[in-house]
């Protein structure tokens, strides 16, 4: 997978965090769903977004071997919580940089 995956074709709101979680890219789903243009996304940290910063520690200290599906709560950047399906997927970009895949869905 490459940073730049074609994101936008699919149905889940996708982003690409780094290993310490600051968002490389993100889809326009995603976006719309957190509250960010497309372009301020970049750089962000999905700490911001989880509404127990306790379980994004845990989530970033054990990248998943394959695919981890898990039932949390995230926020918008207004701070509104909304329960969530997150599909998430250790890789890594092209040059081998670790990467982490979120992908959410709302409950």
């Amino acid at each position: 997978m490459t940073i730049d995956e074609n994101i936008n074709e699919v149905d889940d709101a996708v982003c690409i965090a780094n290993s310490v979680g600051r968002i490389i890219t993100a889809n326009n789903r995603f976006c719309k769903m957190f509250g960010f243009e497309p372009g301020e996304v970049k750089w962000h940290y999905l700490c911001d977004l989880y509404r127990y910063k306790d379980e994004l520690n845990r989530i970033l200290g054990n990248p998943p071997e394959e695919e981890d599906v898990l039932q949390t709560k995230m926020r918008n950047r207004t701070g509104r919580s909304f329960p969530c399906v997150l599909i998430r997927r250790a890789t890594k970009s092209t040059e081998g940089i670790p990467l982490l895949r979120h992908a959410i869905q709302r409950a």
